[in-house]
């Protein structure tokens, strides 16, 4: 700012007057002009150049630069602030959007932890819901493996049906056709159950994990291993791999045929567009595979589905048993050999859904 500054008159009936002040007297001539005003209000103003300016009105050019008014001792009374620019104004309305979501996001979290204190007493209590959650589920999933096998046995019976028809000369009746479609049809539909029910699974357990750990949080409590789920769990849909549209779908589709082709340790029974399908095992190294390629009901995206079937099976492992070094291997090394990513490490073989 210049040193030096215009004075100019603020008696209401005197024409104006301005006087260029030494900076040491700057004080003295403000003062010495408002003393001679009879009457209103003294506004100290700078200009473009700088230059401080005392005078009994604003200029209409200057009105939104800012302002300070003086009284008649020469101290400042109000300051008005030079006026926005548009983008002040519009930084100034996004802070304010931000502090209203954030409010509205501080009472959301405060009414969930109320629900989740009320609902629950202890971490213990909700580990046991979500188990009981996931079980209820893997019931659903064992029903579903249990159709999917009956039906994969009757079009074995069906299609040796239609061979000795075949091999006889007669033609192969339209109601031998049609169950053999209608049981490819509710295989299918079965392992859009299972799908489904495992996705159902995985989005329980990170919803359970995210409320224990507020819940451990709100109550002070201390980080338990022992209460994340087990690798299994973790892993258990690594037979499945998703494509976004069609001709990500038919890459992928036509490596998981490759894939299972060979691997496969059992003669393949039936291959169709949407079905490969392998005799069951015969020895306890064999495993029996069945791919599937589910499409999306409401677009054309797919999921594309690997399940495994071994000779020793017990009803905690309703898939594969554990010591099924081939059938972890097939399992563990899908996904990367379809999407085409590169080996990452495979899981223990104990680690199998």
């Amino acid at each position: 700012m210049k040193h030096s500054r215009l004075i100019q008159s603020a008696l209401p009936h005197a024409p104006r007057s301005s006087a260029r002040c030494w900076p040491a007297l700057t004080l003295l001539c403000a003062l010495s002009v408002v003393g001679n005003a009879a009457a209103g209000t003294m506004f100290r103003w700078v200009d473009e150049k700088g230059e401080v300016h005392y005078t009994d009105q604003i200029p209409p050019s200057q009105s939104e630069r800012g302002h300070a008014t003086m009284s008649k001792q020469g101290s400042r009374m109000d300051v008005v602030a030079p006026a926005k620019s548009p983008e002040e104004l519009q930084r100034e309305a996004e802070l304010e959007n931000q502090r209203a979501q954030q409010t509205v996001l501080r009472e959301q979290q405060m009414a969930a932890d109320r629900v989740l204190l009320r609902t629950y007493h202890s971490a213990d209590d909700m580990l046991m819901a979500r188990d009981g959650k996931v079980a209820a589920l893997d019931v659903a999933i064992q029903v579903a493996r249990g159709t999917v096998r009956q039906q994969q046995d009757r079009m074995r019976k069906l299609r040796s049906e239609a061979a000795d028809l075949e091999r006889a000369g007669k033609p192969i009746p339209q109601t031998l056709t049609d169950s053999l479609q209608k049981s490819e049809r509710t295989i299918r539909e079965s392992y859009e159950t299972i799908v489904a029910r495992e996705q159902d699974k995985a989005a329980i357990r990170q919803d359970f994990d995210g409320d224990l750990k507020r819940f451990r949080q709100l109550k002070n409590l201390p980080d338990d291993p022992a209460a994340a789920p087990p690798e299994a769990a973790q892993l258990a849909l690594r037979n499945l791999v998703t494509c976004p549209d069609t001709a990500q779908c038919d890459l992928y589709w036509g490596r998981a045929l490759a894939y299972v082709q060979a691997h496969a340790t059992t003669k393949i029974e039936a291959s169709g567009a949407t079905m490969l399908i392998t005799a069951p095992p015969e020895t306890p190294q064999d495993v029996g595979l069945t791919l599937s390629r589910i499409p999306d009901k409401q677009g054309s995206a797919a999921s594309i589905f690997l399940d495994l079937q071994c000779r020793n099976k017990s009803p905690a492992n309703a898939n594969c048993s554990a010591d099924n070094a081939n059938a972890a291997k097939v399992l563990n090394e899908f996904r990367d050999a379809v999407t085409g990513a590169p080996a990452t490490g495979a899981p223990p073989a104990g680690a199998l859904p």
